[in-house]
């Protein structure tokens, strides 16, 4: 399920009679549509258990999939599409009747057509592969891994349809190719089923233990706990990258992502709002699917329900990315098996169960077959038009073409274009200038005319991707008005309600800004028009990296200018820089960094350039920084003299301070939010090459913190980590701050700082009851009446549903080093806002009204309250500091332009004194 939390149903349900503790699909046949094969052995027969007893691991499903494929080859293939990051290999199963398996290699060719009607000579072509071509229906599973009927349910499909004679079957096959990938997260469900499986018992009360799993196991995300299910956005991870690759193989029709666990089933249409860059027949594809999913529940009298609480509106989830892509992308939610075990009891006091969840993902699979194949021909009429208007309609619609700058670090604009890439989106590189008659500016918001510079990057939305790209970089994704007039009204009405009573929660799924060119921070423009620009065409390596398609240059290089004299010198503006500098320093190099303005051979460099001077450093230090320069694409300049022509700072200024290799703890464990830890585990481990030890806050109490410089609180529950720190932990944090300790805090665990007892900052957070001093003075001793402290309550914010606002930048502080602008967007999700710090600096806040840049804000409430408040706080504690992020900037790893603002905190604090 895309949410951790239990989900209550408001719509009507179709409720089936049952019985307690007997679930309705305990009698439920997974053979009945038979005759079967006897040469293709059962899924129960291989495992030595029948569906729903028992959880099976990874190990147990390439056994099942492995001898169905052997047994069924004239029916299966078995393809290897990508590997995991814990190296288990990621399959699909490609099922057809034989003539289609027969030539897959020219039904791909045809389907690459229609997926690009630039290539057909002719509509008639067109017509023809409609005509003759089976539809794709991509059927996957294990996304969320941990919700485990998914898992199970590809095996019961996988052998109906390698094994089933059942004539309608036959027809399928005939009809259809079908992908069946049974493992999209391996990790999520291997975590899970191995703890369950230990330590079940089948108990249904649902404070057992088995369904609550210790931190960490139960999660729907991969090895980093990145959230699988939202990162076809940017595509962060290995598992997202393969399967990208692998769908714009097979451009299939039809692309369903089988999760759980909701109350009763889920199926499409799904609720408001739905991405406005899908076209009104998608609306009508919802109904087709719907209709035939309910057709086929009601056969069995099962509850389901629709149009509630799963909308498909942000582009990242795996319903949502192939429908913009031209599919009908839908999300299929099943009430058993996940956290709910083997048994799990209802309110009412009847039981679901695992085998009930298998069940239902078997039957909506199989429906979802049927539905395609009896609309063959709209469908695959449907995807061709879908990439035919896309080119039109980008040709002449008022949003022609998005222009994206490299400026200052051109391997994060880099990144960008290669999220884009794998994406299937084209890109080009102007290799001239050129001018725009009307632009729209990201963050001034405003339109002129405007000239670009050769090397600019240039989308053209005359493209069959036009609409997965527009949703991915317009500077603001459109809602539904009457969504967001339903919103206001829920608001009103709950503002009449009083304290105790409860509220009516707002229907928003998840956040409503991501425009990509904002949340890389790469400079963007939009135009109305697109004129013809001499540009190449950009793809990329086979390691990732981005490359001219015609002679295959990498458009990001570095390297030094020589071999220095005196010091090798490199401009922090890029993210690059900040891993050449983590290198370094890993490997025992000596490292330093300008905290002013630097001049080095007649060179100007901003604050925070780094410098690496000879004289402190081996003689392998001249090979060993070209060779990281080269590789992450720095550029280096060898400086031959100390000597500054003019200004005060020069690489051997005492402005120029040497940085310490920080030792780093982050906090794991209970309380704690897993995206944010494996957010920071990510970034370290892969991007940067940043050392550091998880741990516990158990352990944390145990350990010789003083031998650490750095201890990072993860985002997390605030009073959790209070309550797991108790006062003393919380007192030797402080005297480890004293003695120079760097203590860093993001969302909850900011919070946390905040709170009484624990005061680690002089900000408060936003809405907060505080005790109002008592009286004093003068005056207050000649009173008669009781000094008592007094409640209270600052102006409390609405939770906003994750938009970006501009942000106001202290450009001299060192937690800023690289930041030379005065604005910087940033993400706002939630309703936590910080007062500013009385004693401390705010280093990144809030200022004015005119903050908002995309996505829903509350009005009278989210701009006003948010003006003034801080973002990003340090306070300096004796010899330490305290350093407090608001929001998390590693939110889900494409706040690329955030990236350094929080890496500062463990590259240049512990020398900061």
């Amino acid at each position: 399920m895309r949410r951790r939390f239990a989900i209550f149903v408001s719509g009507l349900l179709l409720m089936s009679p049952l019985v307690p503790c007997f679930a309705a699909t305990d009698a439920f046949d997974f053979y009945a549509r038979g005759p079967y094969r006897p040469s293709v052995p059962r899924p129960s027969q291989l495992l030595g258990y029948e569906p729903g007893e028992f959880h099976t691991d990874f190990r147990g499903m390439e056994k099942v999939i492995t001898a169905i494929a052997q047994a069924a080859a004239d029916r299966v293939r078995v393809i290897e599409y990508g590997q995991s990051y814990e190296r288990r290999p990621l399959r699909l199963l490609i099922m057809s009747a034989p003539e289609n398996l027969n030539r897959l290699d020219e039904i791909r060719a045809r389907l690459q057509k229609l997926a690009d009607p630039r290539k057909l000579s002719s509509p008639e072509e067109a017509a023809e592969i409609i005509r003759t071509t089976p539809v794709i229906v991509w059927l996957n599973y294990a996304n969320d891994g941990n919700e485990s009927a998914a898992f199970e349910a590809a095996l019961q499909v996988a052998y109906h349809l390698a094994a089933s004679e059942e004539p309608k079957t036959r027809e399928l096959l005939e009809n259809a190719i079908v992908i069946l990938n049974p493992a999209h997260n391996p990790e999520s469900h291997e975590r899970f089923v191995a703890w369950y499986n230990a330590f079940a018992v089948g108990a249904d009360d649902r404070f057992a233990y088995e369904h609550n799993a210790p931190w960490g196991l139960s999660t729907n995300n991969n090895h980093y706990q990145i959230d699988l299910n939202r990162d076809a956005l940017a595509s962060t991870q290995v598992e997202t990258q393969a399967l990208m690759r692998a769908y714009l193989q097979w451009n299939p029709q039809v692309f369903v992502d089988h999760h759980g666990q909701t109350t009763t089933f889920f199926f499409p249409p799904p609720a408001a709002p739905v991405n406005t860059n899908l076209p009104k027949a998608y609306h009508e594809w919802m109904e087709v699917f719907g209709r035939g999913n309910a057709e086929a529940f009601d056969r069995h009298g099962w509850a389901y329900f629709a149009r509630d609480v799963f909308d498909l509106f942000y582009p990242g989830y795996w319903d949502s990315w192939p429908s913009l892509n031209g599919a009908i992308g839908m999300t299929y939610e099943t009430d058993g098996g996940g956290s709910r075990g083997l048994r799990w009891a209802r309110e009412d006091e009847t039981v679901v169960t695992l085998r009930d969840g298998i069940a239902k993902h078997f039957v909506a699979s199989l429906a979802t077959v049927e539905t395609a194949v009896r609309h063959r021909e709209r469908l695959l009429q449907y995807f061709y038009d879908f990439k035919r208007t896309a080119i039109e309609e980008g040709a002449r619609g008022p949003m022609r073409r998005f222009v994206l700058l490299p400026g200052n670090d051109p391997g994060r604009a880099a990144e960008l274009v290669a999220t884009l890439l794998r994406a299937g989106i084209e890109v080009q590189m102007a290799q001239e200038g050129f001018a725009s008659r009307l632009a729209y500016d990201y963050l001034s918001k405003t339109k002129t005319a405007r000239s670009f510079p050769a090397g600019a990057f240039l989308v053209d939305l005359a493209q069959p991707q036009m609409r997965l790209a527009k949703a991915l970089l317009e500077p603001e994704a459109e809602l539904d008005p009457q969504f967001v007039k339903r919103q206001l009204e829920i608001r009103e009405r709950n503002e009449r309600r009083g304290k105790n009573v409860p509220k009516e929660r707002y229907e928003f799924y998840d956040v409503t800004a991501w425009s990509l060119p904002l949340a890389f921070g790469v400079e963007a423009y939009w135009t109305e028009d697109a004129p013809r620009v001499r540009s190449v065409a950009l793809t990329l390596d086979d390691a990732g990296r981005v490359i001219t398609s015609a002679d295959r240059t990498p458009i990001v290089t570095g390297g030094v200018t020589g071999r220095a004299t005196s010091a090798y010198v490199f401009s922090y503006e890029t993210n690059a820089a900040a891993r050449l500098a983590f290198a370094l320093l890993k490997e025992g190099y000596k490292v330093a960094v300008s905290t002013r303005p630097l001049r080095a051979d007649g060179r100007d460099f901003p604050r925070g350039t780094l410098v690496v001077p000879l004289e402190r450093n081996p003689e392998s230090v001249h090979e060993r920084i070209a060779q990281l320069a080269r590789e992450y694409g720095v550029n280096v300049y060898a400086a031959a003299s100390a000597y500054t022509d003019r200004g005060d700072t020069g690489v051997g200024s005492p402005a120029v301070t040497p940085l310490r290799t920080p030792k780093i703890v982050v906090i794991v464990g209970e309380g704690v939010s897993v995206t944010s830890y494996g957010a920071i585990w990510f970034l370290f481990e892969r991007r940067f090459g940043v050392p550091f030890i998880p741990m516990t806050l158990a352990s944390l109490h145990r350990a010789d913190i003083f031998r650490y410089d750095v201890i990072l609180f993860p985002d997390g529950n605030p009073a959790a980590y209070h309550a797991a720190l108790g006062d003393r932990g919380v007192e030797r944090l402080k005297r480890w701050v004293n003695e120079g300790g760097v203590l860093i805090g993001i969302g909850g665990a900011a919070e946390f700082f905040t709170r009484k007892g624990v005061e680690l900052t002089t900000a408060r957070v936003l809405g907060a009851e505080e005790e109002a001093p008592a009286p004093s003075g003068p005056g207050a001793a000649a009173s008669t009446q009781p000094q008592t402290a007094e409640r209270t309550v600052s102006p409390r914010p609405l939770p906003v549903p994750g938009a970006i606002v501009r942000a106001t930048v202290d450009r001299h502080h060192f937690l800023t080093f690289g930041y030379d602008a005065e604005h910087l967007p940033v993400l706002v999700n939630g309703a936590r806002f910080f007062t500013r710090s009385r004693d401390g600096a705010n280093v990144v806040t809030f200022e004015g009204k005119d903050l908002h840049l995309s996505g829903f804000t509350w009005p009278n409430n989210t701009e006003e309250l948010l003006s003034g408040t801080a973002y990003l706080i340090h306070e300096p504690t004796g010899r330490g500091h305290v350093i407090l992020y608001a929001q998390d900037p590693n939110f889900r790893l494409f706040w690329q332009g955030l990236t350094r603002l929080f890496l500062n905190s463990v590259l240049f604090a512990p020398s900061m004194r």
